[in-house]
C-alpha cells in the first residue's frame, strides 16, 4: 500500500519502521531532518512538505497534540485537499472536538477519516505490539487493516464515529494516571514507614491486584524519570483531556482535578520532562523522602 506518515517522534518512528518492515511504500513528513533520514536509510522516502503525502492512499497521523494536528491538517487546508476516497488515519492523542473538526473537513473534499489512538509505550511500538482503538466509516477501516496489523497485536472497533475512539483513549488515560498517582501514594507512605520500596512492590504484584501495577511499580521504586518515554507535559495534556471531555459530557472527575493540580505542582518543580511517573517522584519527595 501507498502510506504517508507525519509525526516521528518516540512513538512514530517505531510505528513508520513496522509499516517499512511490513513491504508498505512509505514517505515521511517530520519538522526535523534526522528521523525522517533514518527511515529513507531503510528504504522510505522523505516529502519535503505534509502537502506531498496527500497522494498517498492513506495517510498516517502520531503527532503530539491537537494545536500540532490543526496546524498540518485543518489551518494549512490539507484535510479539505486529500483526494475522494484517500484516508487519513490519526493515530495519535487528541481531543474529541479535534476529531470532530478533522472528520467535517474530510468530508467536505470527500476524502475518509478514521481515529485510531493507541495504547503502549516505545518498546511496544518497535514490536508491533499496540493495542488500537478505531472508529470510523467501516469501509476505511477495512482497508487500514492491513496497516493496523502491521502496528498492532489488536484492534478494538468502536462504531463509525471517530470520537468514539477518543473517547475511549482520553478515558483510559486518565486511568492511568489515577495508577500512578495512587501507586506514588501507596509507595510513599509504605517507605515512609520503613518498609522497602522493592519489598513493598513484590507483594503488591504478587497477590491480586498486581497486574495492574508491576510496570509502574518497576520504574517508580528504580526512579527510571529519564529518558522519558511519555513526559509529565504530555501526561498533563492528557488529564486536560479528560477534563475537558468530561464538561463536555456533564460529568464530575473530582480525582482528575486533583491530579491535575499535582501534576502541574511536578511541572513547575522541574518535572515537566520526567517521565510522567515521575509524578510518583514528587509524591514521594512532598513526603520528605
Amino acid at each position: 500500500m501507498n502510506v504517508g506518515f507525519v509525526g516521528l517522534g518516540q512513538m512514530g518512528r517505531p510505528m513508520a519502521g513496522r509499516l517499512l518492515g511490513a513491504g508498505h511504500a512509505l514517505k515521511v513528513w517530520n519538522r526535523s531532518a534526522a528521523p525522517a533520514a533514518a527511515l529513507q536509510e531503510k528504504g522510505g522516502a522523505i516529502a519535503a512538505t505534509p502537502a506531498e503525502l496527500l497522494g498517498c492512499e492513506v495517510v498516517v497521523t502520531m503527532l503530539s497534540d491537537d494545536a500540532a494536528v490543526d496546524s498540518v491538517w485543518l489551518a494549512s487546508g490539507a484535510a479539505q485537499r486529500m483526494p475522494a476516497g484517500a484516508i487519513h488515519l490519526n493515530m495519535a492523542t487528541v481531543s474529541m472536538a479535534m476529531s470532530r473538526k478533522l472528520a467535517s473537513a474530510h468530508e467536505k473534499g470527500g476524502s475518509l477519516y478514521v481515529a485510531g489512538p493507541v495504547f503502549g509505550r516505545p518498546a511496544a511500538a518497535e514490536q508491533g505490539q499496540l493495542d488500537v482503538i478505531a472508529a470510523g466509516p467501516a469501509a476505511a477501516l477495512e482497508r487500514c487493516q492491513p496497516l493496523l496489523k502491521a502496528m498492532a497485536k489488536q484492534v478494538f472497533v468502536v462504531g463509525e464515529a471517530p470520537e468514539k475512539a477518543n473517547a475511549v483513549k482520553i478515558a483510559r488515560n486518565f486511568l492511568l494516571a489515577t495508577i500512578i498517582e495512587s501507586l506514588g501514594e501507596a509507595l510513599a507512605l509504605s517507605r515512609k514507614c520503613g518498609v522497602d520500596g522493592g519489598a513493598f512492590l513484590d507483594i503488591l504484584t504478587g497477590t491480586s491486584i498486581g497486574a495492574r501495577y508491576k510496570g509502574y511499580g518497576d520504574l517508580i521504586v528504580k526512579e527510571a524519570w529519564r529518558p522519558a518515554q511519555f513526559s509529565m507535559t504530555l501526561g498533563l495534556k492528557d488529564i486536560q483531556l479528560a477534563l475537558d471531555a468530561a464538561a463536555e459530557a456533564g460529568v464530575q472527575m473530582p480525582a482528575a482535578e486533583l491530579i491535575r493540580r499535582l501534576i502541574q505542582e511536578a511541572i513547575a518543580a522541574g518535572r515537566g520532562n520526567d517521565d510522567a511517573v515521575s509524578l510518583a517522584g514528587f509524591i514521594a519527595h512532598k513526603a520528605g523522602l
